[in-house]
């Protein structure tokens, strides 16, 4: 049985220490838990995965210096303890998609399409009349790359992605299957006040039988710009600005089914978790984090370093340092501090009934 690797290059990648055989095949990395064939590598470096190494069926063993264990494994790779542990592990065992350079017979390449050195276009993609295409990037099955795009070097286009036209990708990016960049933005206007500006009391309330009312578009005219290292999930929709670019900074990473609005712009390092929505014109400060599930209303601000929890609602500015919970979300001492209070309502009201006339012996007779 052949191994990709063998246990002394994955030590010297890691800066790792070894101990037993340093040539012992190693076909993949798992959970303790899960391993169970010839070449496992069980990875322990968490508290939580190290208590399944005394049960574990593997003979090879990832783990933390300092950690007890006894003689029945083949090989040992010791790392020094670290928050970036699992994040070292996983680069050297990642998956690399399989795509040899050069365009592939069943692609549509524009004539006058920019084509790197050693790019590879897979089948059924469909590259627009001036896109451009930086080297080495990968773009895998039915990918669309519209007219006058333009993706960096090194890239990673997984299949179904959708590029629109004028859209700009910078290097190192990695867009996984059916995102979307550069559909229209949600823009439209009624021809005459409507239900919108009656909500915000600047328009007379309708009439019972309102006439037609026809919603006119406002048109996205510009573009999707991506920084450089930026990854973005699948089914992620990011759509184009209407007279400026809507933007994602450099090292920003986007979960899947997340929803970008026209004009947006996100700073750099940011973390956007799944079902996150920003409506229109929204500005996310470098390095903040939405939790899933986050809505933010549109024409905000979310400060720089921000933190906001995971299905919260946000309808108002957010500073920079802010950490900020709930719907509507407020900053989290205010938010536990609301908490306290609905749980002490129930203890208010059955207070206030025992302090009425007959209230206390009623209540004796509900606890007898």
């Amino acid at each position: 049985m052949g191994f990709p690797t063998q246990a002394r290059a994955v030590a010297a990648a890691l800066n790792a220490r070894l101990i037993g055989d340093a040539d012992a095949g190693i076909a993949r990395a798992v959970h303790p838990a899960e391993a169970r064939e010839e070449g496992d590598l069980a990875v322990a470096v968490s508290k939580d995965m190290l208590r399944f190494l005394p049960e574990t069926k593997a003979q090879l063993v990832l783990t933390m210096e300092g950690t007890d264990l006894d003689a029945r494994f083949r090989t040992v790779i010791l790392v020094k303890s670290g928050r970036s542990n699992v994040a070292d592990v996983t680069q050297v065992f990642r998956h690399r998609p399989k795509a040899a350079p050069g365009i592939h017979p069943s692609a549509i390449v524009a004539e006058d399409a920019t084509i790197g050195a050693d790019v590879s276009i897979g089948p059924y993609t469909i590259v627009g009349a001036g896109a451009a295409i930086g080297a080495r990037t990968m773009i895998l099955s039915q990918a669309t790359i519209a007219e006058g795009a333009a993706i960096g070097e090194d890239c990673l286009i997984y299949p179904g992605v959708r590029i629109g036209w004028g859209c700009r990708v910078g290097d190192r990016a990695i867009i996984h299957s059916n995102a979307t960049l550069g559909a229209d933005g949600f823009g439209f206007v009624p021809t005459a006040p409507g239900a919108v500006e009656t909500a915000r009391g600047s328009a007379a309330s309708p009439s019972e039988r309102p006439q037609r009312n026809p919603l006119q578009k406002i048109h996205a005219l510009s573009i999707v710009e991506i920084g450089d290292d930026v990854e973005i999930g699948a089914l992620t929709s990011i759509d184009r600005g209407t007279l400026t670019p809507t933007r994602v900074g450099n090292g920003t990473k986007i979960d899947d089914l997340v929803m970008i609005g026209h004009n947006v712009q996100i700073g750099t390092d940011c973390m956007l978790c799944g079902q996150v929505g920003l409506a229109g014109s929204v500005v996310v400060g470098d390095g903040a984090v939405l939790g899933g599930r986050v809505g933010v209303a549109d024409h905000l601000k979310i400060g720089a370093g921000a933190v906001v929890g995971g299905g919260s609602g946000v309808g108002t500015n957010i500073p920079a340092g802010g950490v900020y919970l709930g719907s509507p979300a407020v900053p989290r001492e205010e938010m536990f501090e609301n908490l306290r209070l609905m749980r002490r309502v129930k203890r208010f009201l059955e207070a206030a009934k025992e302090s009425k006339p007959g209230g206390a012996g009623k209540a004796q007779d509900r606890k007898d």
